[in-house]
């Protein structure tokens, strides 16, 4: 279906008139034609267009989808659903399902998957989560990919989210210094704080499995100063465990009680696999 045509569907759902939804931005007779699908719509244009009907772009192209996730978004979705509770036949479903359509991103996301299912398996066999686990080829396409990158978006900030336990101490820190300059353009986007919100528990997390304490509470401040809204609660909870952990490892007992407590809460939310990685943090 045609934006055009979508956007008269809502528009009419909506008891919206073309006169109050297009004047002023466009003329009469273009926004007949661009609701037959007969005329395309600049970018900026469509958002004023939209903001008339009170949606958002996002939202307005998942209408348009059908109500269906792009393939990034259903990736993304599978994929840290599937590792999140230790799934791995669907992880390798996941993988066999992958588009190969010999673009690097399609391969990046193979070895993401890979990486994910070897440590994975190896904690089956061992008991122990060991991200080094993963295999040395697949670590390879994720890091020379990233080392590409100039400007991050979002879908790169999240990749390296997810990957940093994989990657070598020097690349982590250095990837990191990196992308933080992107930090403070997305700190009002609720999009892009989740995102960095996720991140920066991965990397938190390799921290302390490395024992590289000096980063860890400037890590975790920046991770309590976007973490405000009820919505990241995961996070501020997570934070909280991070916090009482690092208290705990300097000899603070009542800062271990704080760590297990939050596990706690995370395991009375559901959210026990989750929970058992963080506890695997204890020493």
């Amino acid at each position: 279906m045609e934006y055009g045509a979508i956007l008269r569907e809502i528009r009419i759902r909506k008891g919206l008139s073309q006169k109050e939804v297009y004047t002023g931005i466009i003329s009469k007779s273009y926004a007949i034609e661009f609701e037959k699908g007969k005329h395309v719509m600049r970018v900026d244009l469509l958002i004023q267009i939209l903001e008339r009907i009170s949606m958002e772009i996002d939202e307005f192209m998942y209408v348009s989808r059908g109500h269906q996730l792009s393939n990034h978004a259903r990736y993304i979705y599978d994929y840290s659903r599937f590792a999140n509770t230790h799934n791995i036949p669907a992880l390798y479903e996941l993988l066999e399902n992958l588009p190969y359509d010999d673009t690097l991103m399609s391969s990046v996301r193979a070895a993401e998957i890979r990486c994910r299912i070897a440590v994975l398996k190896k904690m089956e066999r061992t008991g122990i989560y060991n991200p080094k686990d993963a295999p040395d080829e697949d670590k390879k396409i994720i890091l020379d990919y990233l080392n590409t990158i100039e400007s991050w978006t979002l879908q790169e900030v999240q990749l390296y989210g997810n990957t940093v336990e994989f990657l070598d101490d020097t690349n982590q820190v250095f990837l990191f210094k990196r992308l933080s300059k992107s930090l403070e353009l997305y700190i009002e986007y609720d999009v892009g704080r989740e995102i960095f919100c996720g991140m920066l528990v991965n990397l938190i997390s390799v921290c302390f499995r490395q024992q590289a304490y000096t980063y860890i509470d400037v890590l975790i401040t920046q991770l309590k100063l976007i973490c405000t809204s009820y919505k990241e609660l995961f996070y501020q909870i997570t934070a909280q465990f991070f916090e009482g952990l690092l208290k705990g490892v300097g000899g603070d007992t009542n800062g271990m009680k704080q760590a297990k407590r939050a596990l706690d809460i995370l395991k009375e939310a559901n959210h026990t696999d989750l929970a058992e990685e963080l506890a695997s943090l204890i020493l």
